[in-house]
């Protein structure tokens, strides 16, 4: 049952586990940075990235310990692997040396994660979709590099689920299909497409499919970056057009979605 201690415990949670995603994936971007220049201070730099990301995997095994068994185990086998990378790097004189030892142990940790999400989840997608991330990753090895584009895309994983964790998008998609909501979007979206298609011809400031698309998107969103203009009277009625179309499916489908979710969040709670 749902209770204000509950919701204090999640909220907790996830306030500790944002902190510290933004920690790892800040540690994460400075690996980045020293990699691609070859500072020296690629070891100093690597240590209090594994020092964190054990820390964060013992701290999320310790909150999240009543929760799942299996979430628990995985977080304290990768934490103890990251820990003892932290503590080859701190007492290597060398530590560069160490970086294919400390890669493998990283890719151990991403293996319990792997192992835990399929047991976790059985259905064939998932496990199809964990084995070919445990294929490409061992195919591209244990460099430097790859350590630190996994985890800055885990970290914005984390992160993202972080900010998502409120909305339930299983309701969301129920709203969208019950509201007839899908097609109305749809037909935008195939207008956005259309305009994108014909604006570069007109447009001198708009050389290619993918310029016209982001400046569609400043169009619906309302945002207008200002990075690109139509100054053609044809280009300008494009853009009018698609305003006002972007108004008025914006706001009326974005009303009709809110209601019902709301309804329907509040049946099913």
């Amino acid at each position: 049952m749902f209770s204000f201690k509950t919701m204090k415990r999640e909220t907790m949670v996830n306030i500790i586990n944002g902190i510290l995603s933004l920690i790892v994936l800040a540690l994460s971007v400075e690996m980045f940075k020293a990699w691609i220049n070859q500072a020296e201070q690629l070891v100093q730099i690597s240590t209090l990235f594994f020092l964190s990301s054990a820390v964060y995997r013992f701290i999320r095994a310790f909150l999240l310990r009543d929760n799942s068994k299996v979430d628990f185990i995985r977080d304290i086998i990768g934490g103890c692997l990251l820990l003892a990378g932290t503590i080859l790097l701190r007492i290597s004189s060398d530590g560069s040396s160490n970086m294919t030892t400390i890669g493998i142990l990283y890719f151990l940790s991403i293996l319990a994660d792997r192992i835990a999400s399929v047991i976790k989840n059985r259905k064939p997608i998932n496990i199809l979709l964990n084995v070919l991330m445990i294929v490409a990753l061992f195919l591209l090895g244990q460099s430097v590099i790859v350590i630190v584009l996994v985890n800055i895309v885990h970290a914005l994983r984390e992160i993202l689920s972080i900010a998502y964790s409120q909305m339930k998008i299983d309701i969301f998609w129920k709203v969208v299909r019950k509201t007839n909501a899908a097609e109305i979007l749809f037909g935008m979206l195939l207008l956005i497409i259309a305009f994108s298609l014909v604006l570069p011809i007109l447009e001198e400031s708009i050389p290619d499919f993918t310029s016209a698309l982001w400046y569609c998107f400043a169009i619906i969103s309302t945002i207008g970056f200002g990075d690109v203009a139509a100054v053609s009277l044809l280009g300008r009625l494009l853009s009018a057009i698609l305003g006002i179309c972007g108004l008025v499916v914006v706001s009326v489908v974005l009303s009709i979605v809110v209601n019902f979710y709301n309804e329907t969040k509040d049946m099913d709670d």
